[in-house]
């Protein structure tokens, strides 16, 4: 065999001799949310005598549900180069239309509960149409939408509250499962489902593609359009999702609920490993390990008796790093 043979044999190396997917960059792109997770876990275990417990990891899962929800759609939206700032005002709105229906207007929580969710569909729909149809930045849109679905959730409680009473609301918080909140499972499942369709299906494989290269995509035939507004109606479907295991979990249904969530999965996603600069390159399930570093961090600093202005700021640091890691990472690797 020839030199040139062997050399489009041998896999490509990067400049210290190794290849590039066993590079630092590379290695620290797969499993630097693995390393620093646990790396996480064992400091405030150390520091911290409750954190380690059964009771406060359970207490962990349980706060990082509603907001790992929505992080599934933010992920799914951010993919195709998007963004979605009206998650949080889209959950108090699917939230405050469920409850007020059943609880003030007699409708069968069933009912109620579908025409929330729906509710919340409703938003990501418009925010996919508009954006698709005017070509008008998604930043702008959800921003609009954010305060247009926050503003109407908060006309709908007319300065008041809703105290959620039903077992249908009730009982995805309070049942458990081998210890675990009914509501845990339910997003893990939902992680799960969503994670097969981003990586088995023709509809997240499109998703990549329009991230990665949309001009390449529309020449490929692809329907970029529908499938852009399919992605944001599923980010507010989960929104919608989430609307309703918030309303389980908290059983009083206020003006604040959803504040600043948006800023939370977008958080998740980013710490999980989704790129900024280059389209297209993401996986939900690191997402997932996302949401489950930053409610430890969370956890930690209520532990601690951190002030929540100082939790704000840590959470506007870990953006930043998240955004810096992921330049520094992915330009090691050109």
């Amino acid at each position: 065999m020839s030199a040139a043979a062997m050399d489009r044999t041998l896999p490509a190396r990067d400049a210290g001799g190794l290849p590039p997917r066993w590079s630092a960059s590379a290695l620290g792109l797969r499993f630097g949310i693995v390393l620093v997770g646990a790396v996480l876990f064992v400091v405030f275990a150390l520091t911290s005598g409750s954190f380690a417990t059964f009771a406060n990891l359970r207490n962990v899962l349980e706060q990082t549900t509603v907001v790992g929800i929505v992080a599934i759609g933010e992920t799914a939206v951010m993919l195709t180069g998007g963004i979605d700032l009206s998650v949080g005002s889209t959950v108090l709105l699917s939230s405050v239309v469920m409850s007020d229906l059943s609880i003030n207007h007699g409708w069968p929580a069933s009912v109620a509960i579908v025409v929330g969710i729906g509710a919340g569909l409703l938003v990501g729909v418009a925010n996919g149409v508009i954006t698709v149809a005017l070509g008008i930045e998604p930043i702008i849109v959800t921003l609009g939408t954010l305060l247009a679905a926050g503003g109407l959730g908060q006309i709908l409680l007319n300065n008041s509250w809703i105290t959620v009473h039903s077992r249908a609301f009730v009982d995805v918080a309070v049942l458990s499962l081998a210890g675990i909140p009914l509501m845990v499972w339910m997003m893990v499942v939902l992680y799960a489902g969503a994670a097969l369709l981003m990586h088995r299906t023709t509809f997240g494989r499109t998703i990549y593609a329009i991230g990665g290269n949309r001009a390449a995509a529309r020449l490929a035939g692809l329907a970029v359009g529908r499938r852009l507004v399919a992605v944001y109606a599923l980010s507010g479907l989960l929104a919608g999702v989430a609307g309703y295991f918030e309303a389980g979990q908290l059983g009083i249904i206020s003006q604040n609920d959803g504040s600043g969530m948006e800023f939370s999965a977008i958080l998740a996603v980013l710490i999980g490993g989704l790129s900024v600069k280059t389209g297209g390159v993401g996986r939900v399930e690191k997402t997932f390990a996302g949401v489950l570093v930053a409610g430890m961090i969370s956890d930690y600093l209520i532990l601690k008796g951190v002030p929540g202005a100082y939790e704000q700021a840590a959470v506007g640091a870990l953006i930043l790093a998240a955004v810096l890691a992921d330049h520094v990472l992915r330009r090691g690797q050109q």
